[in-house]
């Protein structure tokens, strides 16, 4: 039986929460069986989806430039380019040769993997799967976070100036101080809702190419997840607010989430192959959002492909397990495993475990605060917020000081389960 092409990842339910899996109305003139799509969710963004190119006829970036290492960013991304503009050429003629219109074309893919996200009709996908230069198809997915739930939020940056002096979280003390980041030439880059550009007490690289918005035009955050969390891995250390991890730390957003934080697979994908594209080893990256696949990590998805060829490149990747008091293995990107990438759960200051939200499970690398944790905020602001996704940038900021070396001391006990804590120094 020929292989099939199209990965069922609808079937995993790439959303935050379990949804039920309906028959997806096909071309009735199909003869091979198991070559195309058998089901969908109801997250799936109808007529939409990833396309990934053989491998061995289109490499990508990261293949062909595997045993090169590169210090200077723009070095690296020209290089890349010249790889890509030939990529693209090639991808671009297979979908000629489908007679499928290039405007249907969401993004292009690169850099960890060659591929595209398009539209298109059910027959059109039919005809493509049987293309022998496509190795799979993936269901593009809708994504959408709970609402962010804010515990307070302590007030803009002048309340801040006016007679507040700088305050050290208890997080910070939780995982043993903080170090000057301010000088350090690695970046960390946010994976989230963009970063608030005129924040103060934040070190944000705001240069194009590098910040950079797949959710309109700026990167500048208009939901505050992804300032928070900038703000724990590396807010200033001055005489206002917060002091962050790696304090002073580049921090660099790459806005994959609208103002309610929602998105799509497709749009992930492009904030990845973004980062890719100028981020050079010693480099973090913070993930701080989870997905229920439902089903566990998928070994064939570009998504996870992706993400264990960057941390096998040298940049290192905290992710957040996720905020549904579940395993940790059935939330993506929590559940992936590989050089270089950590899954945090969540804790409160007195290292209790924070049963009442965190994932929890074997698959979980280290444990770090997340528990009414207060930091920067949208308009230039600052808030106390709750999950592993506060947990998660306190581990990218120890990565980013201690140049991706993660001490830990002692651990937190959880359903029988030991989870070490991460540490600035032990």
């Amino acid at each position: 039986m020929k292989k099939s092409k199209i990965i069922l990842f609808g079937l995993l339910c790439f959303g935050m929460l379990l949804v039920s899996c309906d028959k997806e109305e096909m071309p009735n003139n199909s003869t091979e069986s198991g070559a195309l799509p058998t089901a969908t969710s109801s997250k799936n963004i109808p007529g939409q989806y990833i396309v990934i190119f053989d491998e061995s006829k289109i490499e990508p970036t990261s293949k062909v430039l595997k045993k090169r290492s590169f210090t200077n960013r723009k070095d690296k991304a020209t290089a890349l380019d010249k790889i890509s503009e030939e990529s693209l050429n090639k991808m671009n003629t297979i979908l000629s040769a489908q007679k499928l219109d290039l405007s249907n074309v969401i993004d292009y893919y690169t850099n960890l993997f060659s591929g595209v996200a398009i539209k298109l009709t059910n027959e059109e996908l039919y005809e493509l799967s049987k293309d022998p230069l496509v190795e799979s198809i993936e269901y593009d997915i809708a994504i959408e976070t709970p609402t962010i739930d804010t515990d307070s939020i302590i007030g803009d940056i002048f309340s801040q100036i006016h007679g507040k002096p700088q305050t050290t979280p208890c997080g910070i003390n939780a995982v043993g101080g903080n170090l000057d980041g301010s000088n350090s030439e690695n970046w960390i880059w946010i994976l989230d809702s963009g970063i608030d550009l005129n924040h103060p007490d934040l070190n944000v690289v705001r240069d194009r190419p590098f910040a950079k918005s797949f959710i309109g035009a700026s990167p500048n955050d208009c939901n505050g997840h992804g300032t928070h969390v900038a703000g724990i891995a590396a807010a200033i250390d001055n005489n206002i607010g917060v002091v962050g991890v790696s304090a002073g730390a580049p921090v660099v957003p790459v806005k994959v989430f609208d103002c309610k934080r929602s998105t799509s697979l497709s749009n992930i994908l492009s904030g990845i192959n973004h980062i890719w594209q100028y981020a050079t080893p010693g480099d973090v990256v913070n993930m701080s959002f989870a997905a229920n696949f439902g089903q566990g990590c998928s070994s064939n998805s570009a998504f996870v492909n992706s993400i264990k060829t960057m941390g096998r490149s040298g940049i290192f990747i905290a992710i957040a397990a996720g905020n549904a008091n579940d395993d940790s293995r059935y939330y993506s990107p929590g559940c992936i495993n590989g050089k270089n990438i950590y899954t945090v759960a969540s804790m409160d200051c007195d290292s209790n475990f924070s049963s009442s939200f965190s994932n929890f499970g074997d698959n979980i690398d280290v444990i770090a605060p997340g528990d009414k944790v207060i930091s920067t905020y949208k308009r230039r602001g600052y808030a106390r917020l709750s999950g592993t996704s506060m947990a998660a940038p306190h581990i990218a900021g120890i990565l980013h000081a201690k140049n991706g070396k993660l001490p830990t001391s002692g651990f937190v006990e959880y359903n029988g389960v030991k989870y070490p804590i991460g540490v600035i120094d032990n």
